[in-house]
């Protein structure tokens, strides 16, 4: 099954209204929403960690 007839009958089982032109747009959405999960799966403790930040003299005497 190609990711378009994923989309069409998830959209279908849960009533919605299926519009072609937003399946590229749904298909994105659930590839980004992907992506970020296999990084917190990959790193499940990185929001735990303080992140260091440098800060320049020069842009402070501003």
């Amino acid at each position: 099954m190609n990711y378009e007839d994923f989309i069409r009958k998830s959209l279908s089982l849960q009533a919605l209204p299926v519009y072609k032109t937003d399946i590229p747009y749904i298909h994105q959405i659930l590839y980004t929403m992907n992506q970020a999960e296999r990084q917190l799966q990959a790193f499940p403790r990185l929001n735990l960690e303080i992140p260091i930040t440098i800060v320049d003299k020069k842009v402070l005497k501003r």
